[in-house]
């Protein structure tokens, strides 16, 4: 099963071949508002093992691992993850990043304490969230973290990522995990999207 939509297989992850980083709309200088607060508040607490779910250039994981996170990063893209090693080396930060599909990540189970996906779920096809799920809970320890944002279905109207209803977001992961916190959070504006609308979902293991 392929978990990724055609748009991002064959619009967007090529990008990480040829184009700048900088270039990538995705791609901003910072994380989150919302994850820094889950590191402030000790949600992701220091000495945390993080499984940085589709990394892409790594600065998330970075981030996190500079906030006292042991990391691993995991991407299918060989030049996604050369880019996220060259940003790790910049800050001298200590992260491990493999090279592996989202559904069938190549760590153990129950190696994780926190599993995080930053901008990843709203990508995933819809028949493949519940593979992708499993995964996410193959990986966390029992009681352990499924930390995702993602576009919502207040996002206007346009091209690129799903927008995702509270049912499409919680459904598939009802199954392994509990719901801690879903609510949707305005986040940092870009040029192309000034007024954004995502989803924090923090799951819990089962």
């Amino acid at each position: 099963m392929q978990a990724f939509t055609d748009r991002w297989t064959e619009n967007f992850a090529p990008l990480y071949e040829r184009d700048d980083v900088a270039d990538m709309s995705w791609v901003t200088t910072s994380v989150s508002p919302e994850l820094q607060r889950l590191v402030i508040d000790g949600i992701i607490a220091p000495g945390s093992s993080v499984v940085d779910l589709a990394c892409g250039p790594g600065v998330q994981a970075i981030f996190l691992a500079r906030h006292g996170m042991r990391v691993t990063g995991v991407d299918r893209s060989a030049a996604a993850l050369d880019r996220a090693r060259a940003l790790a080396g910049l800050y001298r930060s200590e992260v491990t990043f493999l090279e592996g599909d989202i559904l069938d990540v190549p760590l153990p189970d129950g190696c994780a304490d926190v599993v995080h996906d930053s901008f990843v779920y709203h990508n995933v096809r819809p028949e493949a969230r519940t593979a992708y799920a499993a995964e996410a809970a193959r990986l966390a320890v029992p009681g352990g973290l499924f930390i995702m944002v993602g576009f919502s279905d207040r996002m206007s109207p346009g091209t690129g990522p799903i927008r995702l209803s509270s049912d499409d977001v919680v459904k598939p992961l009802l199954p392994f995990f509990e719901i801690e916190e879903l609510r949707r959070f305005r986040n940092l504006p870009t040029l192309k999207r000034p007024d954004q609308w995502h989803w924090l979902g923090v799951f819990r293991r089962r």
